[in-house]
């Protein structure tokens, strides 16, 4: 016998009976980005190293140690392409924004996407290497409104798949203009502390000093003594970290201060934000978050353009759902629709003509006697049997009492199942 093959280390198969949370979740999404005015956008699941080495930075987890390199075919030009499996899709819709010429469009462009990205990471609960996630992206608004609509777009989005207890950590990191501040009085303060660092941190510190605070290693007493982003702001980031902070607690959106929050990527500027459940904000235990990229198109090749993003982890979300059992909604009930002889064209017909009411029909295409088809049908969850015969009219079985009306039209079978 030939060895299994099973599915790849930090992956994972979804199964029929796991997938109508993703179902609701996944809808729930689609209906919020209709509803806030959100056009869909598809990107490659691939792109060239250097758009995330540019954009997410070299230092960054994403890019140094997490990301999947794709090779060309064996054999062929494209055999050593530098291309990886994106681990974030923020990067690519800028890229696309920019080889489009989507500037021209009428802005801000409010861009929308949910599909799968790749990070080579240990794998752990909440944590795969393929993942899901809702993003959103704001490209062309550079005042704060837009950054309290997503967070409260994120409120709203875990609100109606039926989480509770879901605050948002919110943070400013600065700009171009003061971070050169912030950026040495991170080193200075590191630096007198550079023996109690991780090697990552050690070496991180004069390339990109923030991310020392996103070091899941870093000492909670060295963290909390660190110089904090919000005391280094320049007039225009403080009053726009203030607007976003009146206008949240305008629109009742719960949240948090976080000092040691900066996200992983080196584009994020001004707003930085995450969504945990409370009581649970360890870094492993984030449902999304994201914030304000005004430099990136400009690093991409592009005219200066601001922009912020939203990424809502789905597994996370889902897992949370789990953990605090969330009901999900009853899905429609499934008719089956059987025979006694072999008029499979008939049975088939009908659940034509039932499925065009808008009900939900699994026919039994087999020539089984009838006693098997209703076991059948009954072990497949379906809550009524149409069963057909010789005359024009039908059968209507309820299988979960075991009462049958006789002589049934399709008409009736309709009104009776939509009950």
């Amino acid at each position: 016998m030939a060895k299994t093959i099973t599915a790849p280390r930090g992956t994972r198969d979804l199964l029929p009976e796991e997938t109508q949370a993703w179902d609701q979740v996944e809808a729930v999404a689609r209906d919020l980005a209709r509803r806030y005015a959100f056009e869909r956008i598809e990107i490659p699941l691939f792109e060239r190293v250097e758009l995330f080495a540019r954009g997410l930075g070299e230092s960054s987890d994403a890019v140094e140690k997490e990301m999947f390199r794709v090779a060309g075919a064996k054999g062929s030009n494209e055999e050593a392409a530098p291309w990886a499996l994106r681990p974030e899709p923020t990067a690519g819709i800028v890229r696309a924004f920019i080889e489009h010429g989507m500037h021209v469009r009428p802005g801000p462009l409010r861009l929308t996407l949910i599909g799968p990205m790749f990070r080579y990471d240990r794998p752990q609960a909440g944590r795969y290497r393929q993942f899901s996630q809702w993003d959103v992206e704001v490209i062309g608004d550079a005042g704060p409104a837009v950054d309290a609509e997503l967070i409260e777009l994120g409120h709203r989005f875990y609100a109606e798949v039926g989480l509770t207890d879901v605050v948002t950590r919110i943070n400013s990191i600065g700009d171009a203009e003061c971070r050169p501040l912030y950026r040495e009085a991170l080193i200075h303060y590191f630096a007198a502390n550079e023996g109690r660092l991780s090697e990552d941190s050690r070496r991180r510190l004069r390339v990109n000093p923030l991310r020392v605070l996103d070091d899941k290693e870093l000492a909670p007493d060295l963290a909390a003594d660190a110089p904090r982003g919000i005391d280094h702001l320049c007039g225009s980031c403080r009053e726009h970290f203030d607007a976003i902070r009146a206008l949240l607690d305008a629109l009742g959106v719960r949240y948090e201060l976080d000092h040691r929050l900066v996200r992983g990527l080196d584009y994020y500027t001004r707003t930085a934000f995450e969504f945990y459940v409370a009581g649970r904000e360890g870094q492993q235990q984030a449902l999304g978050g994201g914030g304000r990229y005004d430099g990136l198109v400009e690093v991409l090749g592009g005219r200066p353009t601001p922009g912020i993003g939203l990424g809502i982890g789905l597994d996370r979300t889902i897992l949370a759902m789990e953990e605090q059992g969330v009901a999900l909604p009853a899905r429609a009930p499934l008719i089956a629709v059987l025979g006694t002889g072999d008029d499979h064209a008939r049975r088939l017909g009908i659940a034509a003509t039932l499925r065009e009411a808008g009900v939900v029909v699994r026919p039994d295409g087999s020539s089984r006697k009838l006693g098997k088809q209703l076991e059948s049908a009954s072990k497949a969850g379906a809550r009524w049997a149409v069963i057909v015969g010789e005359a024009e009219a039908v059968a209507l079985k309820d299988l979960a009492s075991g009462e049958q009306r006789d002589a049934v039209s399709i008409e009736e079978v309709v009104a009776a199942v939509s009950e």
